[in-house]
């Protein structure tokens, strides 16, 4: 396939561009798409990755049907205000989509899309380790690769001012001819060597869990979630496009995400859709109370049936599924959701799950219902502030944007969020990585200790840190 088609409908956009840019006074957003071949696109993740570090993202939805792969920054939002963050991000994104001059479209997830997240608690000092990560980040990527149901397009992004000049852009058509070759690329890195892991805190950590059972017994709150760190010091630089591999492959039913900072990148493979906007339609779920697989197919229904039947997971996730439902109906016109829980089975851990979908009010945007909805009872706790007021006494750490709304929109204002659980923060040669679990009054400190164990083990695995007796 020849790529001619990109560069040269680029540059005539790049003029309509101008001549918008002279009438508006400021700057716009020029996008061009063009179809390509299929093409392998961890390695497209890490092209030039002298070129790309820190502004690189990875995106990927549960089956893979759907993928984004994004280079470079052409446009950055980052909000100071804390308070206002989702509507800041908001209004500046229906702006500048408004403005933005986009070709012909094959797929409705090609041309300009806005991709980044926030941090789950603002109000929580930033420890060192999230230093590259403001509370509230977005960026519209130079190159993107999209992958729609197995076919692949190439969009290419530019800001344009009236009085600019329209230059040639060699590097796309550098990365045009590299695009051939990545296909033949796509070899597996080797494997991760040895390293340590240490555990932060573990004792106090079940201290903290003692202390929040006895809270909620006692009528403070209803139910509060305690997350915890592992750390992994190896003797060389984790790959962030080794682990991406290791993610896509063994954690299928999962959104595979990265996103890359200067000297840090965020990573992980997590089953919980916070929101997506399709057209009128909002479509979320509620996912809380969890197990582990079993070794055989009958232990695995066997473990199944005790979490469809067991009260205390039961009890945290109908906290769940109240709360997303309370929110949703003053977001929609309507909500439906099932009245019993399904089993949602991972590769390592099984959970209850209750998909919600609502016909969003006229006005509401995506954003809107972000703010609405974060943080759910399965990531913060019931009442929603008087939780945080616990995850911030006892916690004692920075989660960053760990259990945060990561996700896109485009230019029609549609996309998707997530809960980035079961992830690792990469920089360099250490990995932070997280768990976390509902604490209600019933929960047994050791008990709880385990479940975060196994909700470590896909990022310990795709790390390769899982010891073999593990």
């Amino acid at each position: 396939m020849t790529y001619t088609k990109l560069s040269t409908s680029m540059n005539a956009l790049l003029e309509e561009g101008k001549v918008k840019a002279g009438l508006l006074g400021k700057q716009v957003l020029v996008s061009s798409v063009t179809e390509i071949d299929q093409t392998d696109l961890p390695a497209f993740f890490s092209y030039q990755e002298h070129m790309y570090r820190g502004n690189r993202f990875y995106w990927s939805e549960p089956g893979r049907v759907l993928t984004y792969v994004g280079l470079g920054a052409v446009l950055t939002i980052e909000a100071e205000d804390k308070q206002n963050r989702f509507k800041y991000v908001d209004s500046k994104w229906k702006v500048v989509a408004g403005e933005a001059i986009i070709d012909a479209r094959p797929s409705p997830y090609t041309g300009p899309i806005l991709f980044g997240g926030f941090s789950f608690d603002p109000q929580i000092a930033q420890s060192n380790k999230w230093s590259d990560f403001a509370h509230t980040s977005f960026a519209v990527p130079k190159y993107m690769i999209t992958a729609d149901n197995g076919r692949y397009y190439l969009t290419s992004n530019q800001l344009v001012g009236g009085d600019q000049e329209s230059a040639e852009d060699n590097e796309l058509e550098k990365m045009l001819s590299r695009l051939q070759q990545f296909a033949h690329d796509s070899k597996q890195d080797s494997a991760q060597p040895s390293m340590l892991h240490e555990e932060i805190a573990p004792s106090d950590w079940m201290a903290a869990v003692e202390q929040a059972a006895s809270s909620i017994r006692q009528g403070n709150l209803e139910k509060v979630v305690l997350a915890r760190t592992l750390m992994l010091q190896a003797e060389e630089a984790f790959r962030s496009e080794t682990v991406l591999r290791s993610l896509l492959e063994e954690q299928l039913n999962t959104y595979v995400f990265a996103i890359d900072k200067p000297s840090s990148c965020f990573i992980g493979a997590t089953p919980e859709r916070l929101i997506r906007r399709q057209g009128e339609q909002l479509l979320t779920l509620s996912l809380a109370g969890s197990i582990a697989r079993g070794q055989t197919e009958q232990e695995d229904e066997e473990l199944a049936s005790f979490l469809r039947h067991d009260l205390k997971n039961l009890h945290e996730h109908r906290l769940a599924v109240d709360m997303i439902k309370a929110a949703m109906q003053q977001l929609c016109v309507h909500v439906d959701a099932p009245d019993a829980p399904i089993i949602r089975k991972l590769k390592d851990i099984q959970h209850l799950a209750t998909p919600i979908a609502g016909e969003v009010k006229e006005g509401v945007s995506l954003l809107q219902a972000v703010e609405a909805l974060h943080p759910t009872p399965a990531l913060g706790g019931m009442p929603r502030e008087h939780a945080l007021e616990a995850i911030r006494a006892l916690e004692h750490m920075d989660r960053g944007w760990y259990a945060a709304p990561i996700g896109w929109m485009n230019t029609e204002l549609d996309g998707e969020f997530a809960a980035a659980i079961r992830s690792a923060l990469l920089r360099e040669e250490q990995a932070y990585l997280f768990a976390g679990c509902g604490i209600v009054g019933n929960s047994e400190p050791l008990s709880e200790y385990k479940e975060t164990a196994l909700k470590f083990r896909p990022m310990l695995k795709a790390l390769d840190a899982l010891s073999t007796s593990e």
